[in-house]
């Protein structure tokens, strides 16, 4: 799964899960399981092994894996065939 930048900056691996404030300056994949707060003023990624319960602040999102909460994007989103999301989203351009 590509994402917009090729710099990823952080990264909360398959297999890790992390519960609390992820607040970021510059990018975020996640691949593993998170619960609480993300704020990010670049790009959120979502893997399809990601599982995210938070409500998502970011300049871009891309989620191919499981997002419950609401997603705010100041860019866009974009959902992968394999992503699931149960909640809002806020967007300028939203692709499917």
């Amino acid at each position: 799964m590509a994402s917009k930048s090729d710099v990823i900056n952080s990264t909360i691996g398959e297999g890790s899960v992390f519960e609390g404030k992820f607040y970021i300056s510059g990018s975020l994949r996640i691949d593993g399981k998170f619960e609480g707060d993300i704020k990010t003023d670049e790009e959120l990624v979502v893997g399809v092994t990601g599982k995210v319960k938070t409500d998502i602040v970011a300049k871009s999102v891309v989620i191919a894996g499981t997002v419950i909460g609401n997603i705010t994007a100041y860019d866009e989103v974009r959902l992968l065939e394999t992503a699931k999301v149960l909640g809002d989203i806020t967007a300028p351009s939203i692709t499917l």
